[in-house]
């Protein structure tokens, strides 16, 4: 995809605090940051062959360790520097990979997954570099090229033909199926088109049949992806367990700059990896605090809703919609060419 440091027209970087962002909670952890050197990634530059781990800091119990959330940067990198100590505050080790800074140096992106792989692959490697509990389930976010990442996993997880016509399939290794086996949970958000063949190697055998899903858009993300993009990819997947959202006045870059998402992307891994029931309600809940009363959401017909009039669904295998009156796209897909089926 095209550059993605790009920022809005009225968007200045002296105006980023106040006018370009919105406040966003943090978690109740405080944070640090570390860079851990990794010379199995793949990347022209050699200081971009590390990754820029966050974790939970201040006042611990002695040992303490957390869960692993591996998040995937966009086109030009980005600056996510806020958005991953956000996630780390909410008691998570957030890893994030700093090679294929350009999706070229990745054969377009297409084989960036491999890179979230390598980073997961040395961090269990050696498991003294950062406090992560591997006993726990893994999670994946990621931002734009990022965000195919995630989807690109989680195919790789739920699908085991996908891929194996190309020339990515030999890379993938047994250890690196392992390492899928215990992800249950990616974030798409702002995600490249998975039904494009220069985004996607493999759209015939792409599926994500189980794990949960959770896609985010916005409404003024319509230049840098396609209109539409997320819901798309929202209908071309299977699992019973995935979640659309589209919010108001955001734009492709929002994640870059502090974006109220953090703490969702924070709750629907917490939900899916821990079993966090109030983080459940927050994402799947009809309840005030719930996403679905969310004042962030966009309004009927505003562009990138889903259909025309879908801004937000969570669907779960459990048999529940959010708001009900969706349900029947639960039960739709739009996968294999097949066209979409209500």
């Amino acid at each position: 995809m095209m550059f993605r440091l790009q920022l809005p027209a009225f968007c200045t970087f002296a105006s980023i605090l106040a006018a370009c962002t919105s406040a966003a909670e943090d978690g109740p952890y405080q944070t640090n940051c570390t860079t851990v050197p990794i010379e199995t990634l793949t990347d022209p530059w050699p200081q971009n062959r590390s990754a820029r781990v966050c974790f939970p800091a201040g006042i611990l119990p002695k040992g303490s360790k957390f869960p692993l959330h591996l998040f995937a940067h966009g086109n030009a990198g980005g600056v996510y520097h806020g958005l991953q100590q956000q996630l780390a505050s909410f008691g998570f080790v957030v890893p994030a990979y700093l090679s294929c800074w350009f999706d070229a140096s990745c054969n377009n992106g297409e084989s960036s997954f491999l890179e979230a792989l390598k980073t997961i692959e040395h961090l269990e490697q050696n498991p003294a570099l950062v406090p992560i509990d591997f006993a726990k389930p893994y999670t994946v976010s990621g931002h734009s090229t990022g965000a195919r990442v995630a989807m690109m996993l989680a195919a790789v997880k739920d699908t085991p033909e996908y891929l194996q016509g190309t020339k990515f399939a030999s890379a993938v290794t047994d250890a690196m199926r392992s390492i899928l086996q215990k992800t249950v949970a990616f974030v798409g958000d702002h995600s490249d088109p998975m039904d494009d063949p220069k985004q996607n190697p493999d759209i015939q055998k792409y599926d994500i049949s189980k794990s949960a899903v959770f896609l985010i858009t916005d409404t003024q993300d319509n230049l840098i992806e396609p209109t539409g993009a997320s819901w798309k990819n929202f209908m071309q997947i299977s699992t019973p367990d995935k979640v659309f959202v589209n919010f108001k006045g955001d734009h492709h870059v929002s994640p870059n700059l502090g974006h109220h998402e953090g703490p969702l992307i924070a709750y629907f891994c917490r939900y899916h990896a821990l079993g966090d029931l109030e983080a459940r309600w927050k994402i799947y809940g009809n309840g005030d605090s719930s996403l679905v009363n969310s004042n962030f959401l966009a309004p009927p017909g505003a562009t990138n809703n889903g259909d025309g009039n879908v801004t937000f669904l969570a669907c779960a295998s459990e048999g529940l919609t959010e708001p009900e009156k969706f349900a029947r796209y639960c039960t739709s897909k739009l996968a294999k060419g097949l066209g979409i089926v209500v």
